[in-house]
């Protein structure tokens, strides 16, 4: 292990050591001041952070737009804040502060052994939202996941994603996986406002803007008739957590390119109205849009 590694991990611990031994509320203020160190210390990743905001809002003034920034950054030290204390967190604490809206037919699917597709975002607190609703399902929601490049954080910051249940999947051995688990009426879970593959995925207008969009979600939905529900975490101002599930619309399409690109769309749109309603609970900092369309690629409306 490299010493930044080695620095990076005795840091997330002693935070963790920190974050466990304080109140909620207190968790939350602390989370704030952490996002804002957080902001200070890569000036690149802040002009990133900028870049997208304003490509996303053109129209809002310049004070709007830093108010947007600084939000999304308080946002990820509290995520960091919440997720570092889970040693010491409870179901109860979870079931506390978590209200879960609309997970019935989720929970009726998996009773029925048929399997459900659940679609999330990097908004509000992902991370303990995905628990909870782990929690609300009373069964395993198989998550993909992308690996850290350091190993032994990777581990520390799963077996916290995992306490309560919560399986991972990496993403590089993603294909094989969600396909067994829809086969056997699994429930699967998946981020899905990363950058898509250019020359793979379709070019959906996401924010204004081109955006290569996974469309794996939609197509196995389509192949094996799954459902797909779509959520977010939403942080309220008192501190708790609304994650309302609402089923993506697609009894009239059928399993074909088309019909996996409409519906890709359609949770994409769905995303979007969230991050519209209160950006700056979306995490604006990883390079969503990176290029322009290849010659000759219809991007999607």
């Amino acid at each position: 292990m490299s010493l930044t590694d080695r620095l990076t991990t005795g840091v997330l611990q002693a935070m963790g050591g920190i974050c466990r031994r304080l109140s909620w509320k207190q968790r939350h203020a602390l989370g704030v001041r952490l996002g804002r160190i957080m902001r200070g210390i890569s000036p690149k990743r802040v002009g990133i952070t900028a870049g997208n905001i304003a490509m996303a809002y053109p129209e809002l003034p310049q004070v709007r737009q830093r108010e947007i920034l600084n939000e999304s950054y308080e946002n990820l030290g509290i995520v960091l804040a919440e997720l570092l204390a889970t040693p010491s967190v409870s179901r109860a604490d979870i079931e506390a502060h978590f209200e879960i809206r609309g997970i019935e037919p989720i929970v009726e699917r998996h009773r029925a052994g048929l399997p459900s597709i659940l679609l999330s975002a990097h908004y509000g607190n992902w991370e303990l939202g995905a628990m909870a609703a782990g929690i609300s399902l009373g069964a395993p929601v198989n998550i993909v996941y992308h690996p850290q490049s350091n190993a032994v954080a990777d581990k520390i910051l799963n077996s916290y994603r995992t306490k309560f249940g919560n399986v991972l999947i990496p993403m590089g051995s993603a294909a094989r996986a969600m396909v067994k688990l829809l086969s056997g009426g699994g429930t699967i879970g998946i981020i899905v406002d990363q950058h898509g593959v250019p020359e793979k995925d379709p070019w959906i207008r996401f924010m204004g803007r081109p955006t290569p969009t996974y469309e794996a979600p939609a197509a196995l939905a389509l192949r094996f008739n799954a459902p797909i529900y779509f959520s977010c975490c939403d942080r309220r101002d008192d501190g708790r957590y609304i994650v309302e599930f609402s089923e993506v619309p697609m009894s009239d399409l059928d399993n074909s390119r088309q019909g996996v690109i409409e519906l890709t769309k359609r949770h994409v749109r769905m995303l979007e109205d969230v991050i519209r309603r209160r950006p700056g609970q979306w995490a604006w900092q990883h390079r969503r849009w990176r290029s322009d369309p290849p010659p000759g690629v219809v991007v999607v409306e």
